[in-house]
């Protein structure tokens, strides 16, 4: 097939999106199908895949948006292919594959992120009267209800109901596709290999140690998890707490130090070689308010740990409640996520659950996930083909 994939940027080193992006794109041209990126930004990783350079105006973000929509959609005019996929904001396509959701579902929990009431009510003015997201909500709609779309792809049966729910989506039209994971990179035997050396490095002997990594520190629930700390200090003492990724620490520095419990929390950045932290890891804690299907609960899953998340994140659908960890219904409610906390203490349940992880994320491999994709692609083209041979009635 001569597949054609669009995204605004693709970086596989970025993870999220774009990683799951050149991970597909990468099977995709191995198994010999000729494969084109759309993308204004892009690291060339693979020689079997043709890149397209798609202009756009960086400045001001509204015009960013509406420029790669016009020029990514003339651009794919210009070739004929059998698939063309969008992950991201942009138009022309057979195939959806939204790995950010339903705009107006993440927007409302954006707004729950924020606590205080009056800069959530700045908030939503300012969104109100945003040219840019007027944009992006009126091209949400538009990508869900277009009639040349002849199949969505739902990374998880949250986002499924959430088309459903807020775009009428025939369901018929969505397939649920749980994003896959690599199973070799991310596995428990990686503890032989990285615990020791990297809890060396940070200063950690045997504590108990919990994970949490995001970009969006406030959506992700940092401060929810940080509050959680805050009640553990007051029966626990013998635990650290991983902060990676990129955001505004002093905000929740000073918050933990006002719970009393600083000393317990480290606050690493950004890190190169992701799986050695989870190998370094006990637990993985991810108390997001809005998350598709968090690629980094597939991570932590394949790497043995056993994953706390939220009724709002697409991969708790992965969960089993108390086998392999735990879904939390209020992501703001962090006195029952410190009692969840808790019962990983007891190394015997912990162990348990650990095996129950793997042996949940072995059942989602990369490459099985590559395979439900062609079959889409499959359908898609076959079902065309059946279109130009049928009849025209009269």
């Amino acid at each position: 097939m001569k597949i054609a994939l669009v995204i605004y940027k693709f970086l596989p080193s970025k993870g999220g999106g774009e990683g799951y992006l050149a991970c597909l794109a990468n099977q995709l041209a191995e198994r010999g199908h000729e494969v084109h990126v759309f993308a204004h930004d892009w690291e060339n990783s693979n020689r079997l895949i043709r890149f397209h350079t798609i202009p756009a105006i960086r400045f001001p973000k509204f015009l960013k948006e509406v420029s790669f929509v016009i020029n990514s959609r003339r651009a794919l005019q210009a070739e004929d292919f059998d698939i063309i996929q969008v992950v991201g904001r942009a138009l022309g396509m057979n195939v959806f594959n939204p790995h950010c959701g339903v705009e107006r579902a993440w927007l409302k929990q954006d707004f729950q992120s924020i606590r205080n009431p009056f800069y959530r009510f700045l908030k939503r003015i300012s969104k109100l009267f945003s040219l840019r997201q007027n944009f992006i909500l009126w091209l949400d709609k538009k990508q869900y209800t277009d009639e040349k779309v002849s199949k969505i792809i739902a990374i998880s049966d949250m986002i499924k109901s959430d088309m459903i729910h807020y775009h009428q989506v025939d369901p018929q039209k969505i397939a649920v596709i749980y994003n896959g994971v690599d199973t070799k990179r991310f596995n428990p035997n990686r503890r032989d290999d990285y615990r020791k050396a990297v809890r060396k490095k940070l200063s950690i002997g045997e504590e108990f140690v919990l994970l949490y990594v995001s970009n969006n520190f406030r959506l992700k629930g940092l401060a929810t998890l940080i509050r959680s700390l805050g009640v553990l200090t007051q029966t626990q003492t013998n635990f650290k707490a991983l902060v990676i990724g990129r955001g505004k620490k002093s905000a929740y520095g000073k918050l933990a130090k006002r719970l009393n419990c600083l000393e317990n929390v480290l606050f690493l950045g950004q890190v190169n070689e992701i799986e050695k932290y989870y190998a370094a890891s006990d637990l993985y804690v991810h108390p997001t308010l809005y998350d598709s299907c968090s690629l980094v609960v597939t991570e932590a899953l394949a790497s043995g740990l056993p994953v706390i998340t939220t009724k709002f994140d697409g991969a708790s659908g992965l969960i089993e409640d108390g086998k392999d960890g735990f879904v939390l219904q209020d992501p703001l409610d962090h006195k029952t996520l410190a009692g969840k906390i808790t019962l990983f203490f007891d190394e015997e349940r912990r162990q348990r659950a650990s095996v129950a992880a793997r042996n949940k994320a072995e059942q989602y491999p990369e490459e099985e996930n590559c395979e439900k994709i062609i079959e889409v692609f499959k359908e898609v083209v076959n079902d065309a083909a059946g279109a130009r041979r049928s009849p025209a009635l009269s």
